[in-house]
């Protein structure tokens, strides 16, 4: 009876001594895991604190940098812009040259206002025709030619009119002269020399009917 109550004793005394052992070994392992816990947080916000210093440390880095990339693009941009100036500029040349006008054109054109301003209109009539020929039977772009026709239709247009208007008051002064209408005749030579002052036929005409008629 003895020997039972000494073996439940022994029993017992193991079975606590096993729950106090597993007691502290528990709480050995979760001081470990409080610890290491710790230490990452540490480790995390030391990490965080050297990047934010970092940062504070190289303020201009990424102005710099945008600056260095703003230049860099600006440049980039400009040169791209000059070379197409210039890609723009080659290109009017060539047309330039390619659109030049032959120099018969410009010859007849400068002669025939020679003519207009100095009153020669039947020359004038006549040469601004041919600059039109010439004009019309060149190479010259359709744009071009219209440009250049347009340096002297009005001119070309009020000569013809002003010639074509004196040759008419010549014919009719022959007439008259042939029936011997002088003084009528004498009119139209004088209307004809109103509007075109050197016109030779009507000068040489009309000296020689003042002439039949006496008033010399």
């Amino acid at each position: 009876m003895n020997y039972r109550v000494i073996f439940k004793l022994i029993a017992l005394s193991l079975t606590i001594a096993l729950l106090f052992s597993m007691a502290i070994l528990s709480s050995a392992c979760k001081k470990e895991s409080d610890t290491g816990i710790a230490e990452g947080s540490g480790a995390q916000e030391s990490s965080i604190s050297d990047n934010g210093s970092s940062k504070e440390t190289n303020p201009n880095a990424s102005s710099t940098s945008n600056t260095d990339g703003s230049q860099s693009s600006g440049s980039t941009a400009a040169n791209s812009g000059s070379a197409g100036q210039t890609s723009s500029q080659s290109a009017s040349e060539t047309e330039t040259t390619a659109e030049a006008i032959p120099r018969e054109i410009s010859d007849l054109i400068t002669k025939a206002d020679g003519y207009y301003v100095s009153g020669e209109f039947a020359l004038a009539s006549k040469t601004y025709r041919n600059a039109e020929s010439a004009i019309k039977g060149s190479d010259l772009t359709e744009e071009t030619q219209q440009l250049q026709l347009s340096l002297f239709t009005t001119k070309y247009k009020k000569a013809k009119e002003i010639t074509d208007t004196a040759r008419m008051h010549y014919g009719k002064a022959k007439s008259l002269e042939y029936e011997q209408r002088y003084e009528e005749a004498k009119k139209e030579l004088e209307a004809a020399l109103a509007i075109y002052p050197k016109y030779k036929d009507a000068i040489d005409e009309y000296e020689t009917l003042k002439a039949m008629m006496g008033l010399e």
